[in-house]
């Protein structure tokens, strides 16, 4: 997401943003930030893609772990394993380059969906 442009400031329930001591929704809730790449048309901007093999370093995996519609965690894409599958990084312990089912999390369960999304590369 390096150099995708921030927008929104300083209402908290638009955009994609950070300044200081405030951020948006977007920036820091993991269901908001999944919402938030489905619609936007500026800045960090991305389309959803069917499979994780078609993910690329900086793309993003949402993880809803109950099924519940309510999206919980999002993770980077940081690399590829051997066999092109995506690893990823987050915000949470043992999550340095980690398989993206995260099928070996506590909060993992047989209800999980998943969301991917490619992020464009020109931002606009």
């Amino acid at each position: 997401m390096r150099g995708a442009p921030m927008h929104g400031v300083p209402v908290r329930d638009q955009g994609w943003w950070w300044r200081g001591e405030n951020w948006s929704y977007s920036w820091a809730v993991a269901h908001s930030l999944r919402w938030y790449l489905s619609g936007s048309t500026k800045g960090l901007t991305a389309k959803e893609v069917e499979r994780a093999e078609e993910l690329r370093p900086g793309d993003i995996v949402c993880y809803d772990f109950d099924g519940s519609g309510r999206w919980d965690h999002n993770a980077i894409v940081v690399r590829k394993d051997n066999e092109r599958q995506p690893l990823v990084n987050a915000q949470t312990a043992n999550s340095r380059n980690r398989f993206w089912k995260y099928e070996d999390s506590t909060a993992w369960t047989e209800n999980i969906k998943y969301k991917f999304f490619a992020i464009h590369d020109q931002f606009s």
